[in-house]
């Protein structure tokens, strides 16, 4: 495999699929992909920590707020589980 490939190939690894959502209490953006119903990821930038009006965790970033977006997302069908 060459090292275009492997880079394309872990791109599309950590990037594939993530859609931008606003949370619905502080707007912040991140990046959220869901990959079933029980699991989610979210790419939280330095800009949406910043504007979370949650005291986020130092290691995780967890808001209850931004998560029951997410949910209602995928309920209105905004954020699709494959």
């Amino acid at each position: 495999m060459t090292r275009a490939g492997t880079r394309t190939e872990r791109q599309e690894y950590l990037e594939g699929g993530l859609e931008e959502l606003a949370c619905e209490r502080c707007a912040a953006v991140v990046r959220v992909r869901k990959s079933s119903p029980q699991q989610t990821s979210v790419q939280w930038s330095t800009a949406a920590v910043r504007q979370c009006t949650t005291p986020l965790g130092a290691l995780v970033p967890r808001c209850p707020a931004l998560h029951a977006s997410i949910d209602d997302a995928v309920r209105a069908g905004r954020l699709d589980i494959p």
